[in-house]
């Protein structure tokens, strides 16, 4: 609706995935990195955390961009209220397994024989379980078992696991000390710092056609990083309300009174916060 009246081709801002807009921060960087390693050197068991809205699902997207061609991979979104069954059900249907299996033991068999065949032809199979941290205990044992799924040389599938900070609290528990164990790659996303919200903000402005200059001027940065205390979803989502408020009042460029406004009618806990901060620096 406002990219025409600031210069844009597309929506800078929008809370989908893609991995143009994957602006790489320092941990963005290394995450991405970690993935592509882990996954192409068979690693096995790897393992991505962060707070929500830090980046992970856009992270994992721009790592499956960067592996070979030879790369068959398989995701598994809704993890809630999974049995063992359940898991190994959506496994064998994202891997297009079919057959008529009962058991978990029926499961295994089938998909270690895929594994293998794809293992003969050449093909890195890798498995990605996001949110595992909603994955009870006895789910995460049967991800432990498929990580059995081996040759004397090889792993036949690499198993990324995403998820919350949760998840490493749950992993630490000493009943699934043998999947902690199993884990060769793990990374923590952490939040943007204050110095990273202008070059966040300037790298999606710029993928979508436009300016940061003639959209933002300057001293804006501060106000964003309180609200969000550098969490990239939560900068994106203030960005995009005060760009269509600003378009709605042709008003161009914004200014931070303006973003301070609208960070304020967003969060009354964030906005006391962010008025102290800014009062302590006037």
């Amino acid at each position: 609706m406002y990219e025409s009246f600031f210069g844009l081709r597309e929506l800078p801002f929008s809370l989908t995935p893609d991995p143009r807009f994957l602006w790489l921060s320092d941990t963005h960087e290394e995450g991405l990195a970690t993935l592509v390693y882990g996954i192409t050197r068979h690693k096995g068991f790897l393992l991505l955390t962060g707070e929500v809205g830090t980046g992970k699902t856009t992270l994992l997207r721009a790592a499956l961009r960067e592996l070979p061609r030879e790369t068959d991979t398989a995701l598994i979104i809704n993890t809630i209220g999974l049995t063992p069954l359940d898991l190994l059900k959506l496994i064998a249907a994202e891997f297009g397994i079919e057959g008529r299996f009962e058991s978990t033991a029926d499961y295994l068999i089938a998909i270690n024989r895929m594994l293998l065949e794809r293992l003969r032809s050449g093909r890195n199979t890798v498995l990605i379980i996001d949110e595992a941290q909603n994955l009870d205990a006895a789910t995460l044992e049967e991800v432990r078992l498929l990580s059995n799924l081996e040759t004397d040389t090889a792993k036949l599938m690499q198993i990324v696991l995403t998820g919350q900070p949760e998840l490493i609290r749950k992993l630490s528990s000493p009943g699934l000390r043998q999947l902690r164990q199993r884990i060769a790659i793990e990374h923590h996303m952490e939040p943007l710092t204050p110095e990273q919200v202008r070059p966040y903000l300037a790298h999606r402005i710029e993928v979508a056609g436009g300016r940061y200059e003639e959209i933002f001027e300057p001293g804006v940065e501060p106000v964003f990083y309180w609200f969000s205390q550098g969490c990239p979803r939560m900068i994106s989502l203030l960005a995009d309300r005060v760009l269509l408020s600003a378009y709605s009042k042709q008003i161009a460029p914004v200014s931070p009174d303006f973003v301070e406004l609208k960070a304020k009618s967003m969060g009354a806990s964030r906005s006391a916060g962010l008025a102290a901060d800014l009062d302590l620096k006037q």
